[in-house]
């Protein structure tokens, strides 16, 4: 009885697993107003966002500086060791230094 709720127990956590899970380590960033998100990039090498409550799938789009991602109505955007969210919920995050 045990061996099978260890296998089940396996078998469940291995069903967690996704292709998509992100890759690299997560940047934390304060924005004024004491706001915050996290981001993450994932193997697909779309930008995963948490802020507000939500998660965002960002898929990376052409920056004249720094790092940009935007699915369309959010919007990252990294340079200079600052970075900004658009359309997220939970902002305004403007002014946004990592934590």
């Amino acid at each position: 009885m045990k061996k099978l709720a260890l296998v089940s127990a396996l078998l469940t956590l291995s069903a967690c697993a996704s292709p998509t899970t992100p890759s690299g380590p997560r940047a934390d960033w304060r924005c004024d107003g004491g706001a915050a998100f996290s981001m993450r990039l994932k193997e697909d090498g779309n930008a995963e966002v948490f802020a507000g409550g939500q998660l965002y799938n960002l898929p990376g789009v052409p920056a004249g500086s720094g790092t940009r991602y935007t699915n369309g109505a959010v919007e990252y955007w990294e340079r200079g060791g600052e970075a900004m969210l658009n359309g997220a919920a939970g902002g305004p995050y403007t002014n946004c230094r990592r934590a």
